[in-house]
């Protein structure tokens, strides 16, 4: 078993290492190119009436039967990128690529807008509308019918399958992990609790999941940025400092693995891989839920992507790396599992809960919305029945998850996400003018000029 774990380890390795963070990279500069870089021409606009009307504005409209607004798929599509990695991840990419991974994941952050846009556009314009009568789509969708490729729709659809089962595994195992140490429940305990809010999140299907999350992530992204903003005012005075030195560490003035250009290397790699991972852009993941929103026009869609990586990268994960800043925690000797933690209790010990507490809810939300991928990636492979008794097994990984070691389950589905993202990257090359002649079509046709304003 050992040796097959290293196989799978070395395989892994190559799957994700350089090349295809940086072929992602390139996509994401393609379709900031190719969309007049749309995340920041459009910026005010995309924030207007992705996020300000939504949430303070306008009533939101009624939706058609089997779809949900525009609002709620950014909710769900939020619940599950956001997760542990938004405060573990980013702890761990600037303890080993120091403070100018910040800087990086910014580019990255930058440059996956666009490629988020684009591949929510092509949801939408090839998504289906299921036996059930719902609209459903994704990658496997526009592979298949865009590309003409069913073996590659396939491979994508059983990769976003295993993936969630393993996501599964991790994200209990975490919920676990934070709930002994901190409270003292048993693994066990833990997973059944788990299971049985599965249940009751997915009995209701997606309609309930959209209800739920619409709730649930602007309050536990409230709570973790308030709380973030609050540790960061009490120690304002070093801000310009971090910011400092997150310059200088981003393109290697500050030597920390082997001089300027491998200090230069490691804030990159941390900072891209980090900034990637954690939005999703790329991945093939955000169509998935995108495509079961109700709009006129694809690009109105399309806008919410840009949102989704804002708020995700630039919000989160940046007060996450300024928290670790300004309470000078980096060099604490603490493991990354821990430092945003202790950094969060080094200003006042009861806030370390707080951090708990967030983590806790990233983890539960993302667990909420990753059921929903593997039931669409099995109705698009065998239809809605199967599909449908899926979602009643899914909750009971949760007990196996809770208690079982997570090493070889972290190596599964990075694999089985780069069998995924792989296929999405193809359809991205390929289908590119279909996003900016969408794009071209909505910024320019007098219909939807109410919605420009």
């Amino acid at each position: 078993m050992e040796q097959i774990q290293k196989i799978l380890e070395t395989f892994d390795s190559w799957l994700w290492g350089n090349w295809l963070l940086f072929v992602l990279l390139g996509v994401g500069v393609l379709y900031t190119v190719i969309t007049g870089t749309v995340q920041l021409r459009h910026f005010p606009l995309i924030m207007k009436k992705t996020l300000v009307e939504p949430v303070f504005g306008k009533k939101r409209n009624k939706t058609s039967d089997g779809a949900i607004t525009s609002f709620q798929a950014l909710c769900t599509a939020l619940a599950s990128c956001v997760g542990s990695g938004n405060i573990v991840g980013v702890a761990t990419a600037v303890m080993t690529g120091g403070l100018g991974a910040l800087f990086w994941m910014w580019v990255a952050a930058f440059v996956g807008m666009a490629t988020k846009y684009g591949e929510i556009i092509l949801g939408i314009l090839y998504r289906k509308k299921d036996s059930n009568g719902d609209w459903q789509g994704g990658p496997m969708y526009y592979i298949a019918d865009g590309l003409h490729m069913k073996w590659l729709a396939n491979i994508c659809a059983f990769a976003m399958v295993l993936q969630i089962i393993s996501a599964n595994f991790i994200q209990s195992n975490t919920v676990a992990g934070v709930t002994q140490s901190n409270f003292h429940m048993a693994p066990w305990l833990s997973g059944i609790m788990l299971t049985i809010l599965l249940f009751i999140v997915v009995t209701g299907g997606l309609k309930r999941l959209a209800h739920i999350t619409e709730r649930l992530v602007p309050f536990m992204a409230c709570l973790y940025v308030f709380g973030g903003l609050l540790i960061i005012l009490i120690n304002i005075t070093k801000v310009p400092e971090v910011f400092l030195n997150i310059a200088r560490s981003a393109f290697g003035m500050d030597a920390i693995t082997g001089g300027v250009a491998g200090s230069m290397t490691a804030a990159m790699q941390r900072g891209i891989s980090r900034g990637l991972y954690s939005n999703e852009a790329g991945e093939g993941s955000a169509p998935v839920i995108h495509s079961s929103a109700d709009v006129e026009h694809p690009v109105q869609q399309g806008l919410t992507g840009v949102t989704e990586v804002f708020l995700d990268t630039f919000v989160i994960c940046t007060i996450t790396g300024l928290v670790l800043g300004v309470t000078g925690v980096i060099d604490s000797g603490e493991p990354a599992s821990v430092l945003a933690i202790y950094a969060f209790a080094s200003v006042w010990k009861p806030l370390r809960y707080l951090v708990v507490i967030s983590l806790l809810l990233f983890c539960t939300s993302t667990l909420m919305g990753q059921w929903y991928f593997g039931y669409v990636g099995l109705s698009y492979l065998r239809g809605h029945k199967l599909a449908d008794k899926f979602k009643y097994v899914f909750p009971l990984f949760c007990i196996f998850g809770a208690q079982m070691e997570s090493s070889l389950v972290w190596t599964v589905q990075d694999i089985a996400l780069a069998f995924l993202t792989l296929p999405n990257i193809v359809a991205l090359l390929v289908l590119w003018p279909k996003v900016r002649a969408a794009t071209k079509d909505f910024f320019t046709n007098p219909k939807y000029i109410s919605y420009r304003t």
